[in-house]
Protein backbone atom coordinates (compact mmCIF):
# COMPACT_ATOMS: atom_id res chain seq x y z
CA UNK A 1 0.00 0.00 0.00
CA UNK A 2 1.29 3.57 -1.31
CA UNK A 3 0.40 6.32 1.92
CA UNK A 4 2.02 9.03 -0.46
CA UNK A 5 -0.95 11.33 -1.55
CA UNK A 6 -0.31 10.21 -5.16
CA UNK A 7 -1.09 6.54 -4.10
CA UNK A 8 -3.99 7.45 -1.98
CA UNK A 9 -5.83 9.19 -5.13
CA UNK A 10 -5.13 6.24 -7.19
CA UNK A 11 -6.62 3.97 -4.67
CA UNK A 12 -9.95 6.61 -4.36
CA UNK A 13 -10.41 6.64 -8.22
CA UNK A 14 -9.56 2.44 -8.16
CA UNK A 15 -12.63 2.08 -5.57
CA UNK A 16 -14.54 4.46 -7.03
CA UNK A 17 -14.08 2.73 -10.55
CA UNK A 18 -15.40 -0.43 -9.00
CA UNK A 19 -18.67 0.26 -8.06
CA UNK A 20 -19.46 3.01 -10.58
CA UNK A 21 -20.77 5.18 -7.59
CA UNK A 22 -18.35 8.15 -8.90
CA UNK A 23 -21.19 8.27 -12.37
CA UNK A 24 -24.06 8.27 -9.59
CA UNK A 25 -22.62 10.52 -7.05
CA UNK A 26 -22.55 13.08 -10.12
CA UNK A 27 -25.61 12.15 -11.41
CA UNK A 28 -27.10 13.13 -8.47
CA UNK A 29 -24.78 16.66 -8.12
CA UNK A 30 -25.90 17.30 -11.40
CA UNK A 31 -29.90 17.00 -10.74
CA UNK A 32 -29.54 18.69 -7.61
CA UNK A 33 -28.59 22.17 -9.10
CA UNK A 34 -30.83 21.18 -11.92
CA UNK A 35 -34.13 20.48 -9.77
CA UNK A 36 -32.53 24.13 -7.79
CA UNK A 37 -32.78 25.92 -11.15
CA UNK A 38 -35.77 25.10 -11.94
CA UNK A 39 -37.25 25.87 -8.80
CA UNK A 40 -35.38 29.30 -8.92
CA UNK A 41 -36.79 29.67 -12.25
CA UNK A 42 -40.30 28.97 -11.34
CA UNK A 43 -40.41 31.20 -8.19
CA UNK A 44 -38.60 34.45 -9.36
CA UNK A 45 -39.80 34.50 -13.16
CA UNK A 46 -42.88 32.43 -14.13
CA UNK A 47 -45.43 33.32 -11.13
CA UNK A 48 -44.24 36.77 -10.71
CA UNK A 49 -45.17 36.60 -14.77
CA UNK A 50 -48.60 35.31 -14.02
CA UNK A 51 -49.37 37.53 -11.49
CA UNK A 52 -48.80 40.89 -13.35
CA UNK A 53 -50.40 39.33 -16.24
CA UNK A 54 -53.73 38.84 -14.15
CA UNK A 55 -52.60 42.38 -12.45
CA UNK A 56 -53.38 40.44 -8.57
CA UNK A 57 -56.94 39.38 -9.78
CA UNK A 58 -56.64 35.92 -8.02
CA UNK A 59 -57.32 34.65 -5.10
CA UNK A 60 -53.84 33.02 -4.78
CA UNK A 61 -51.33 34.52 -1.42
CA UNK A 62 -48.37 33.62 -4.07
CA UNK A 63 -49.29 36.14 -6.42
CA UNK A 64 -50.30 38.69 -4.66
CA UNK A 65 -46.21 38.61 -3.49
CA UNK A 66 -44.91 38.49 -6.64
CA UNK A 67 -46.81 41.49 -8.44
CA UNK A 68 -45.73 43.53 -5.59
CA UNK A 69 -42.14 42.83 -5.66
CA UNK A 70 -39.73 43.06 -9.39
CA UNK A 71 -38.47 40.13 -10.08
CA UNK A 72 -34.94 39.06 -8.98
CA UNK A 73 -32.76 38.79 -11.79
CA UNK A 74 -29.75 38.56 -9.31
CA UNK A 75 -30.83 35.43 -8.06
CA UNK A 76 -31.49 34.40 -11.12
CA UNK A 77 -28.47 35.21 -12.31
CA UNK A 78 -27.15 33.45 -9.36
CA UNK A 79 -28.53 30.07 -10.33
CA UNK A 80 -27.64 29.65 -13.25
CA UNK A 81 -24.54 30.54 -13.13
CA UNK A 82 -24.36 27.59 -10.17
CA UNK A 83 -25.89 25.45 -12.93
CA UNK A 84 -23.11 26.22 -15.01
CA UNK A 85 -20.50 25.95 -12.77
CA UNK A 86 -21.70 22.53 -11.52
CA UNK A 87 -21.83 20.83 -15.34
CA UNK A 88 -18.00 22.25 -15.55
CA UNK A 89 -16.97 20.20 -12.24
CA UNK A 90 -19.53 17.61 -13.28
CA UNK A 91 -17.62 17.02 -16.78
CA UNK A 92 -14.36 17.50 -15.70
CA UNK A 93 -15.00 14.65 -12.40
CA UNK A 94 -16.36 12.08 -14.88
CA UNK A 95 -13.47 13.01 -17.65
CA UNK A 96 -11.26 12.09 -14.48
CA UNK A 97 -13.14 8.90 -13.54
CA UNK A 98 -13.24 7.36 -17.15
CA UNK A 99 -9.45 8.05 -17.73
CA UNK A 100 -9.16 5.88 -14.94
CA UNK A 101 -11.19 3.63 -15.62
CA UNK A 102 -9.70 3.26 -19.37
CA UNK A 103 -6.27 2.70 -17.73
CA UNK A 104 -7.80 -0.17 -15.37
CA UNK A 105 -9.02 -1.42 -18.82
CA UNK A 106 -5.68 -1.48 -20.11
CA UNK A 107 -4.01 -2.72 -17.49
CA UNK A 108 -6.61 -5.76 -16.84
CA UNK A 109 -6.05 -6.42 -20.97
CA UNK A 110 -2.01 -6.21 -20.65
CA UNK A 111 -1.97 -8.64 -17.79
CA UNK A 112 -4.50 -11.15 -19.82
CA UNK A 113 -2.46 -10.71 -22.54
CA UNK A 114 0.81 -11.51 -21.02
CA UNK A 115 -1.65 -14.51 -18.99
CA UNK A 116 -2.15 -15.98 -22.82
CA UNK A 117 1.39 -15.85 -23.61
CA UNK A 118 2.45 -17.64 -20.68
CA UNK A 119 -0.45 -20.23 -21.30
CA UNK A 120 0.84 -20.63 -25.34
CA UNK A 121 4.32 -21.13 -24.51
CA UNK A 122 3.62 -23.67 -22.09
CA UNK A 123 1.38 -25.76 -24.50
CA UNK A 124 3.86 -25.31 -27.43
CA UNK A 125 7.18 -25.14 -25.89
CA UNK A 126 8.10 -22.63 -27.60
CA UNK A 127 8.13 -18.86 -26.69
CA UNK A 128 6.54 -16.23 -28.99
Amino acid sequence: MDDTPKGLLRELRSSILRKRIGQIALAVLLAEAALQFLNTLTWYLIIPVIGRALRGQTESVLFEKSTESPIRWETLFGSALLLTLTVIVVIFLNRWIERGLAVARLAHSESNASGEEEVMADTTGSVK
